[in-house]
């Protein structure tokens, strides 16, 4: 049997009207739906989430490190340089061991070994022992040691 349902015009537009999922617009919201974007593997949507919500928030320093993490993740090197190097301005001087060491890989990573290697010096000058610092700027002192060993260097 089939019955007709009374429902007002309105209703309906309502319904068509209305998001399926609210998009996150909190830096802290948006972080943990892109966690789980990422932990899906869906890095390009997670990069497009974060990056929407990063021109409502320029100043986040959490939108932004997530946009670099996700660069580094998808092997975008030159996207994180940028958005590594805006983090640093961000912080500041309250800049991280983390900021730099992430900065002084993705450097090394895109083949710019001399600046590389001058900004984990800077940066271990900062933070004294650092591990991952130390590790890298023995890594990047290696590969010029080796470069300038080269004939035709």
């Amino acid at each position: 049997m089939l019955q007709a349902l009374a429902v007002p015009p309105t209703a309906v537009d309502a319904g068509f009207d209305a998001p399926a999922d609210p998009i996150p617009t909190s830096p802290q919201l948006v972080r943990q739906a892109a966690a789980c974007l990422v932990a899906d593997n869906q890095l390009d949507e997670a990069f497009c989430l974060v990056d929407s919500a990063a021109r409502q928030h320029p100043d986040s320093q959490e939108l932004v490190s997530m946009l670099a993490l996700i660069s580094e993740a998808r092997h975008d090197w030159a996207k994180a340089s940028v958005y590594l190097e805006r983090l640093v301005r961000l912080q500041g001087s309250t800049v991280t061991a983390e900021t730099l060491s992430h900065w002084v890989r993705v450097l090394r990573c895109q083949g710019q070994v001399e600046r590389a290697a001058r900004l984990a010096g800077n940066a271990l000058r900062m933070y004294p022992g650092h591990v991952l610092l130390e590790s890298e700027h023995q890594t990047l002192n290696s590969i010029l040691v080796a470069k300038a060993a080269k004939p035709g260097a």
